[in-house]
């Protein structure tokens, strides 16, 4: 008997009907994978599962047991724990605070003890937290590892996580993994909503595939190839992009002795017209550092930036802008869009005084309303209208039209950190395929991904970053996943 058993769910909004007559089972000591393209209804059904949503028809049950969730709360008080892809940490609280928020024993709070027994949850995962200091200054990825712990934490017996390692390093990956391992081993229900293939090869026991909102297969991984897997989430066949050899030409953007602090120690590169460079290196070793140097939003203690010919290195960020410099943001929350405002309004930040948004210094909404369209309509973002707000789209969708825009016209420079987050095997080989579009048409883009197998299947080179220094692989370890690895750590190739 399946520990969780989801018969017949089906959930609709309005007159779209998000998953139909789904069935999903799941057993205690196994880690069961739920693949599927972005709205394939991945987690409309998890949501169920969590109590968070209400089926329009089907059942629940649970250990045998037919349950009705009427809330999350029902569901957390019968030990099912959730990991949504967008953090639910508070910024002005400190993490220690963050991880027991909800689940306090009572009024008086043991700081010593709860840390003590936050180290005791995070060192398995090689996870390390400055616990007092407020949760606003932890990056993205440390603080999806801070709602990992969570779960942890609350002793949940079955454990959803959504595309927990979407900002996680590969030994980070590795690790959790690891750890779901323990823990599944420990007889608890594991369950993995993620789209990285190799992870539900290497690390799950089951996968159920679905599509367009309809259950597809629900099989064991043992025997299941990449390929074959592949072809039941996109429904055809798919093929590993091919790497030509770029034509380069010449130097788009060259960085000298860039200095910050701690976090950036010298680091020189450059790229040409025609590249797609990929850099690679565990979080936190200075790729935002980096790449809010290169945008002007962060001031260098010393070094050079030369941007198509021209020193940028004291211009500010609207003069990069207007030399060819475009971004593709890491947190498109924070830095890549106002989620109250509409699509159409959001395709024009960072450009709204410049054609095709304006006209003689004045807003040319017309124009603007195209602009969006094709911004859209490039990568397939799914929406109802351009004037709907743009956080009412799904993560991937806002992160389709966040690459369109970036994209929309032609910038030299492309700065991309996690431009896949989030998005499914079609969205990204879109954006890698427009990435790449890009610089054979003369552009050059600097990619920052977590993802090394990523950066290895869509960019012609990689570069690696440690602890702020840049490193280089030999051409013999240019395309060797265990070298550069290493170098990602900071060790010897």
């Amino acid at each position: 008997m399946s520990h969780i058993d989801l018969r017949h769910i089906t959930k609709r909004f309005g007159s779209f009907t998000a998953i139909e007559n789904v069935d999903f089972r799941a057993e205690k000591g196994r880690i069961h994978a739920l693949v599927g393209e972005n709205g394939a209804g991945k987690t409309t059904l998890m949501r169920v599962l969590f109590g968070a949503l209400q089926p329009d028809e089907g059942e629940v049950h649970i250990g045998g047991e037919a349950v009705r969730l009427q809330s999350s709360s029902d569901a957390i008080a019968r030990g099912i724990g959730m990991v949504n892809q967008h953090d639910s940490v508070i910024p002005a609280l400190p993490a220690w605070r963050n991880l027991i928020l909800g689940a306090e024993d009572g009024p008086w709070l043991n700081q010593a003890a709860v840390i003590e027994r936050a180290e005791a949850l995070a060192k398995p995962l090689g996870f390390e937290f400055d616990w007092t200091a407020p949760a606003s200054t932890m990056s993205p990825g440390a603080t999806q590892k801070l709602e990992i712990l969570k779960l942890l934490w609350r002793n949940a017996e079955t454990m959803i996580l959504d595309e927990p390692t979407a900002m996680l390093s590969p030994a980070d990956a590795e690790g959790l993994y690891r750890t779901l391992r323990q823990l599944a081993e420990g007889g608890k229900t594991i369950i993995v909503v993620t789209h990285r293939l190799p992870e539900v090869l290497e690390g799950c026991d089951e996968v159920t595939v679905l599509r367009g909102g309809k259950l597809i297969e629900s099989r064991p991984v043992a025997g299941l190839t990449a390929p074959q897997l592949a072809e039941a989430i996109v429904g055809r066949s798919v093929e590993a992009p091919e790497l030509t050899p770029p034509n380069l030409g010449e130097e788009s953007l060259v960085v000298e002795n860039l200095t910050l602090g701690h976090s950036l120690r010298d680091v020189s590169f450059s790229l040409r017209a025609g590249e797609l460079v990929g850099l690679a290196g565990v979080d936190g070793n200075g790729q935002r550092e980096l790449l809010r140097s290169i945008m002007g939003v962060l001031r260098p203690d010393r070094g050079t930036i030369r941007l198509q010919g021209l020193n940028v290195t004291k211009a500010s960020t609207r003069a990069r802008l207007g030399a060819g410099l475009r971004l593709i943001a890491e947190d498109r929350y924070q830095e890549a869009m106002i989620a109250s405002w509409p699509l159409v309004e959001n395709a024009a930040l960072g450009q709204h005084l410049r054609p095709p948004f304006a006209r003689n210094g004045r807003r040319d909404l017309s124009a603007t309303r195209v602009a969006a369209q094709a911004m859209a309509e490039r990568f397939r973002t799914k929406f109802v209208s351009l004037d709907q707000p743009i956080g009412g789209l799904s993560g991937g969708n806002q992160q389709r039209f966040i690459a369109g825009r970036a994209l929309a016209d032609g910038g030299g420079v492309v700065l991309a950190f996690q431009p896949a987050r989030g998005l499914d095997l079609a969205g990204i080989d879109d954006v890698y395929g427009a990435l790449r579009a890009h610089t054979r048409a003369g552009g050059c883009a600097l990619v920052v991904s977590f993802d090394l197998d990523e950066l290895l299947a869509h960019c012609d080179r990689i570069i690696t970053i440690s602890h702020g220094e840049l490193r280089v692989p030999a051409p013999e370890q240019a395309r060797d996943r265990e070298a550069i690895g290493r170098m990602m750590l900071g060790e010897e190739a």
